[in-house]
């Protein structure tokens, strides 16, 4: 099978292709240099090849190279897109940026050329769902692809030894992918603003796609509108665990820190907390206490299952009041890698706000192997209302 990603410069593409190119025997070409169209190949072996948006070649050129059994047109948000892609060395190479916006426009709005669209905001928040759509096509790889234990030095060697002097008339490489994992920090669905001002009646269908999908996947793709003001509360956090295993209890500057259920691997690291469920069933459990209370509103944080073989874990934040009453809950299910953003409104309290985050492995779910959730950037925030 062949498959062919197209997408524009800086639209995440190359990250899905390089989880693609996971599957073992297959052939790759991540992230193909704009000035060159996809491959003319003889293979019998599974390929997945990448291709930009240029003016130099169009989709059909692409298509009528490689022969893909599987288009898949590639989308992230148009704002971040170019905000993501202005300022760098290519973002002018083989067709200035905007008619490249406008290129991607064309194929879009004429909805011919490619058989299906993959989102970039899909694979962040939920890539087993992308995972298992390839496995539908044919093209099976597992959760384990986001380990991304095969690197590019093997896949080139993969290319090379199944299309020998191919690296005479094709240049490619891995993009700017970051095989450390998926990248959690990229979404923003930002509004055109300043030099992206011009976007919106650049390409007006991408803009309008957008707005009906995000009404689609309701709180799936939700972010939380700006904050007023902001309170970090992760260096609180570090100061009350200091490093090593999280304290049962713990108190500073009259913040409180209390962790029922704690288990080993559970651990206030630098890129977050991450809380570990008990594999007998208990709740792992850890408060904060003596929080600000006014004008703060609401908190927020980002919140993903750690590992790609994670099953199943139940993730659940409360905040209480002074009176320890309950003033607001979030829970949700994380599985494989996969993200929610936290927005959690609640009336403003006079003082000692108190913020619970607990996690218990699914009830279908038995083995805690691999069950972490990581909450990153945890804040309490003043919203406006």
């Amino acid at each position: 099978m062949k498959v062919l990603l197209y997408g524009m410069q800086s639209s995440g593409a190359s990250i899905l292709a390089f989880t693609l190119a996971q599957k073992p025997g297959s052939l790759a070409f991540v992230d193909i240099w704009n000035m060159f169209a996809a491959p003319e190949l003889e293979t019998d072996r599974d390929c997945v090849a990448k291709a930009v948006v240029t003016t130099a070649f169009s989709l059909e050129v692409h298509r009528r190279r490689f022969r893909p059994e599987v288009t898949v047109l590639f989308l992230r948000h148009p704002v971040d897109t170019y905000e993501s892609l202005f300022g760098k060395s290519y973002a002018n190479e083989a067709g200035l940026i905007d008619e490249k916006f406008s290129v991607l426009e064309e194929v879009f709005r004429g909805r011919t050329g490619f058989d299906h669209i993959i989102h970039y905001e899909d694979f962040v928040f939920s890539p087993q769902s992308v995972i298992a759509f390839f496995a539908r096509i044919g093209w099976d790889i597992g959760f384990d692809a986001l380990l991304f234990r095969r690197t590019h030095r093997e896949i080139e060697q993969e290319n090379a030894a199944a299309c020998p002097g191919i690296q005479k008339w094709l240049k490619y490489g891995t993009g700017n992918i970051r095989t450390g994992g998926v990248l959690r920090d990229r979404l923003r669905f930002s509004q055109p603003w300043g030099k992206s001002a011009h976007l919106a009646k650049l390409c007006p269908s991408l803009f309008e796609h957008y707005a009906e999908v995000r009404k689609q996947r309701n709180n799936l793709w939700h972010m939380p509108s700006r904050a007023l003001l902001s309170c970090n509360l992760g260096p609180i956090l570090r100061e009350l665990s200091k490093s090593g295993p999280i304290p049962e209890k713990s108190e500073r500057a009259n913040y409180r820190l209390q962790f029922t259920g704690g288990t080993a691997q559970s651990r206030v690291a630098d890129k977050g907390l991450v809380l570990c469920p008990d594999a007998g069933g208990r709740e792992t459990r850890l408060v904060l206490s003596g929080l600000p209370g006014r004008p703060f509103n609401r908190v927020c944080a980002t919140a993903y299952a750690e590992h790609p073989l994670g099953a199943g874990t139940v993730a659940c934040l409360q905040v209480e009041g002074a009176d320890r009453d309950r003033r607001a809950e979030q829970e949700f299910t994380l599985s494989h890698s996969d993200m929610r953003i936290v927005d959690l409104a609640f009336e403003p309290q006079a003082s000692d706000v108190s913020l619970s985050l607990s996690v218990r492995l699914a009830d279908d779910v038995e083995s805690a192997d691999h069950a972490g959730i990581c909450i990153q950037d945890l804040r309490l925030e003043q919203a406006s209302r």
